[in-house]
């Protein structure tokens, strides 16, 4: 069995069990919140972790977590040393315990920030906000911002109280929200574009029954950014951060790129991440407190 394979199947058992293969190396564990569903997200991540491996001589495992709000509670308890990090999570992770960025990916069309949507099915018979009132909205988990904060706001922006005028259904993924909405369990949805993107580009159905009404924040947030714990030695991190912007520069690198849906990796900091804390401002959220787990948002 080659040695990808055998990490695939270590990583999709969820266990901790390292390869003997990198018994002498130090081991990088990097977790990963749910945006589609496991297999997927493994078929994107081992082949990034192998080729970070080879090029970084460390033993860099990817921890699959089953919520947002766990990559910071796995970053602050020191069972992760960084994670791929959606833009809310990262600020709750980094105005709680701090947090340094390095890179986020560059996806097709020359893309590296996401909003998020608001849509509706067509035969939900929805014209404006107040007819959304008393339906049924999917959404991925309260530590996002495309699939709960982005919504939030444009609620609130039309004076409506999402959480208290309209039922939730969490989803735990973006990708599941979208299918909450195709099967009528949820008159209404918001998720991330770039998944929202990727799936009409496989399945018809999307626009055939139903309409993206609103996208929020319009500037855009970070992709996906891999950020470190503060605690990881410097010169691991800054070897981590050149690989990544070399990856589009070799054959190899390529390929895992993509496997892994992007063009490129770009280097990112906290200032990229401002329009996530103006839409924060915005909605009168403190990140430092921030009620981020489904039980203590369910109204």
């Amino acid at each position: 069995m080659s040695r990808a394979i055998l990490k695939a199947a270590l990583i999709l058992s969820l266990t901790c069990i390292p390869s003997a293969f990198a018994a002498d190396k130090y081991k990088l564990i990097i977790g990963v919140i749910p945006e589609v569903n496991l297999v997927k997200q493994m078929e994107r991540f081992v082949p990034l972790s192998d080729y970070l491996d080879k090029k970084t001589g460390m033993d860099v495992e990817i921890k699959p977590l089953s919520n947002y709000g766990q990559l910071y509670e796995e970053l602050r308890d020191g069972k992760v040393d960084g994670g791929f990090f959606g833009s809310l999570v990262y600020g709750i992770t980094h105005e709680r315990i701090g947090i340094i960025p390095l890179a986020r990916p560059v996806l097709p069309g020359d893309k590296s920030t996401y909003t998020g949507l608001v849509f509706v099915r067509k035969d939900a018979g929805i014209k404006k906000p107040a007819d959304m009132k008393g339906k049924t909205i999917a959404l991925a988990d309260p530590a996002t911002t495309a699939g709960y904060l982005a919504q939030k706001a444009y609620f609130a922006d039309n004076g409506i109280n999402m959480d208290n005028e309209l039922k939730i259904l969490w989803t735990g993924s973006h990708e599941a929200t979208i299918q909450a909405v195709l099967s009528n369990q949820a008159e209404i949805g918001g998720a991330k574009s770039s998944v929202v993107a990727k799936y009409r580009k496989g399945n018809r159905i999307f626009d055939t029954a139903v309409d993206i009404i609103n996208e929020n924040p319009k500037k855009g947030v970070p992709d996906n950014t891999l950020a470190v714990s503060k605690s990881l030695d410097p010169a691991k991190r800054d070897l981590l951060l050149k690989t990544l912007l070399a990856m589009n520069n070799e054959p190899e690198g390529k390929k895992a790129l993509e496997k892994f849906g992007a063009i490129r990796f770009i280097q990112t900091t906290n200032a990229d991440f401002k329009p996530l804390y103006d839409l924060a401002k915005h909605l009168k959220v403190e990140l430092t407190s921030y009620p981020y787990k489904k039980e203590q948002n369910r109204r």
